[in-house]
């Protein structure tokens, strides 16, 4: 289990030991709701096995698919941090384990650990940058180019290959959903980088065989 806390704790012996001794380790079915949009409860989660992916729902009750968790990924801190409600739900994609701080153990950590802090800042950084490109590219790229942006962002490097990998490829539908975009547009431009030879699919995995190719190929469908 240490292994996982040291992708976001770091390496710390100690600090690892305070970590472990200040959660409760909960096992959630897969589809199961691990938290909900509008909850009120302040806890901090840690996910140490499986996946997740961050929604919210629409006024006619439909899923807008947001972003993938992985294990080792900290979410739930804005509660704990101020945040009066949550601003999303989050399902569990497979049967998942997850590490719960109250909100007095995770702020006794930050205030005995200020590496937890800083890693802390961090994270919060990275998610408003990657917040910040979105709105970018729902503004500036064509209804392609968004769907070539969400793969290259969703893709991870293959090792010792100039591929890189979406492991667990979405449904069309959700990702026309999250692109405010239509399944039809999003199946549509797939099956042509596919045909291009741009990608590869293989089940539920989507190789990028040419990611410089399809990085040029997004900066081309601006519309501004």
């Amino acid at each position: 289990m240490q292994e996982i806390f040291r992708l976001f704790f770091g390496d710390d012996q100690r600090l690892l030991e305070d970590v472990a001794e200040a959660c409760t380790i909960v096992k959630h079915a897969e589809e199961a709701v691990i938290l909900g949009e509008e909850d009120t409860g302040s806890s901090v989660y840690y996910l140490l096995q499986g996946t997740a992916k961050t929604v919210r729902y629409s006024s006619d009750g439909a899923e807008v698919w947001l972003d993938e968790i992985a294990a080792g990924t900290l979410f739930g801190e804005m509660a704990a941090l101020g945040a009066a409600t949550r601003t999303a739900t989050i399902v569990a994609s497979s049967e998942v384990i997850v590490a719960i701080f109250t909100p007095k153990a995770f702020l006794d950590l930050l205030e005995r650990h200020g590496s937890i802090g800083i890693r802390l800042a961090k994270l919060l950084a990275r998610r408003v940058e990657n917040t910040t490109q979105r709105m970018f590219e729902l503004a500036a790229f064509s209804s392609k180019g968004r769907v070539y942006a969400e793969l290259l962002r969703r893709a991870r490097p293959v090792a010792n290959s100039a591929h890189v990998r979406i492991e667990n490829m979405p449904s069309m539908a959700a990702i026309a959903r999250q692109l405010s975009n239509t399944r039809e547009t999003v199946s549509r431009t797939v099956n042509e980088l596919e045909k291009d030879g741009l990608i590869k699919r293989k089940g539920a995995c989507l190789t990028i065989l040419a990611p410089d190719a399809l990085r040029d190929l997004t900066l081309k469908t601006k519309v501004f």
